[in-house]
């Protein structure tokens, strides 16, 4: 059974405020430092300041992006820039953008989810995660008290029971993108109880934030020890849920993009020529588009569609993970090929994984050393597959296979629940996270 709660948000006093616009941002993963100094001259109550505040030469454990982020929350909320609902709600949050000449919308809402080992079965991951963003992620929960940023998570109901209609406090605001953000607070105790009713009887999906996901369920173990309270009931305690956007896999604006594979250096002992020949010991030319496994690009080379050479291969691929381009690109060339994970090689400074084909194309024109492997949009249901089996299996997709389009805006509403009164204990002292370096 999955815990989903209405919570009293902390949310900015439009009274205090010439726009919602200038205080909201996107997700702290996707601010590049250019970005970020935007936001920051934007609004001096710019939500960037909290989830991912810049360094300084001077930052240490007790001045630091994560003590500074407390007190600009503490003084915000001091000043009534930030206030708190008095009734608890769940929140609809709507994005409409233009999609091939037409409006599409995604809707939703954001509630506490109650955080719990991925063993229940009842959150499903679908990717693996890396440690230094859980760090920095932790350190800013232990320090703020608060959880600043949702994750994003899917739920199944074909029938489509909840209403999304915008009540009449709707807030509005449309973004340097064009989408259009539509949020607003749900009371109603017969749609509340609804929600909670759709949502109970399901497992849900994580899409988007395991990092955050994960960080949230060590913070609720972290925060009971503190306060003392590691006997109580699972979900007595504020501090164990997350905020979570929750949206339905019937939706019909919901829209999965590719993450393409870049190369912008090559491993010791490898070139683009020497890399592109060990792809070809795998994969061979397919003009068909329906038959297009993945397509291949250089500076020097077209783009061009491919398909396995063997499909003895398949073989090597774990059955659960067949259905995904990125699957036989990682085991076939990667692993087999180069000796080495994705993941070892984004590390490692060669591989980069890219969402905006523009970027992919400025690569091409500027670095002769760029070899694209464009994929597939990974499909929704396939996703929802390999996560049901992870449990069983242990397997999850590779990371970065998906991009949930458009991302959700930070700042929008905050779960505040305060510092521990026994004050913090090296809560401090770990990894920063600088500006889209978990991008």
């Amino acid at each position: 059974m999955v815990h989903v709660q209405p919570f009293q948000g902390l949310r900015y006093n439009p009274a205090q405020l010439s726009s919602l616009a200038d205080v909201v941002a996107p997700p702290y993963d996707v601010i590049s430092p250019e970005q970020q100094q935007a936001l920051y001259d934007k609004s001096p109550y710019n939500v960037v300041r909290l989830i991912l505040g810049q360094t300084t030469d001077e930052d240490s454990d007790t001045n630091s992006v994560y003590t500074r982020a407390r007190d600009f929350l503490e003084a915000w909320r001091s000043s009534g820039v930030l206030a708190q609902d008095e009734t608890p709600a769940f929140y609809g949050y709507n994005q409409s953008w233009p999609d091939g000449g037409k409006t599409v919308t995604r809707t939703g809402f954001i509630g506490r989810l109650q955080v719990e080992p991925f063993e229940t079965g009842q959150v499903l991951p679908h990717e693996w995660t890396l440690g230094g963003p859980k760090a920095d992620r932790l350190a800013l929960m232990k320090t703020t008290g608060a959880i600043l940023s949702p994750i994003f998570c899917l739920y199944d109901d074909p029938a489509k029971q909840i209403d999304y209609t915008p009540g009449p406090n709707a807030v509005n605001l449309t973004d340097a993108e064009g989408t259009k953000h539509t949020f607003w607070p749900i009371t109603d105790p017969g749609q509340v109880a609804l929600i909670q009713q759709v949502l109970e009887s399901q497992s849900v999906l994580i899409a988007d934030g395991h990092h955050r996901y994960e960080t949230a369920l060590a913070h609720s173990q972290w925060r009971r020890e503190q306060d003392g309270t590691t006997e109580t009931a699972a979900g007595s305690n504020p501090y164990d849920y997350t905020l979570s956007f929750f949206t339905n896999m019937a939706d019909e604006g919901l829209r999965v993009y590719p993450t393409h594979r870049v190369f912008k250096s090559h491993p010791d002992g490898w070139h683009a020529g020497k890399l592109v020949n060990a792809f070809h010991k795998h994969f061979e030319p397919e003009d068909d588009p329906d038959q297009v496994l993945l397509w291949l690009q250089t500076p020097r080379q077209p783009k061009q569609g491919f398909r396995l050479k063997d499909h003895a291969a398949i073989d090597g691929v774990h059955e659960v993970l067949r259905q995904l381009d990125v699957a036989y690109l990682d085991q076939l060339l990667f692993v087999e090929e180069l000796g080495q994970s994705a993941n070892d090689l984004k590390a490692a400074g060669h591989l980069a994984f890219i969402r905006d084909e523009a970027e992919v194309h400025r690569l091409l024109i500027s670095n002769p050393d760029t070899v694209v492997f464009w994929v597939h949009a990974p499909d929704v249901q396939a996703v929802k597959d390999i996560c049901s089996k992870s449990k069983d299996t242990g397997i999850r997709m590779p990371q970065k296979s998906t991009y949930f389009y458009p991302k959700l805006l930070s700042g929008l509403v905050f779960s505040y629940f305060g510092p521990p009164k026994t004050g913090l204990v090296n809560a401090t002292s770990t990894t920063t996270v600088t500006a889209a370096a978990n991008s």
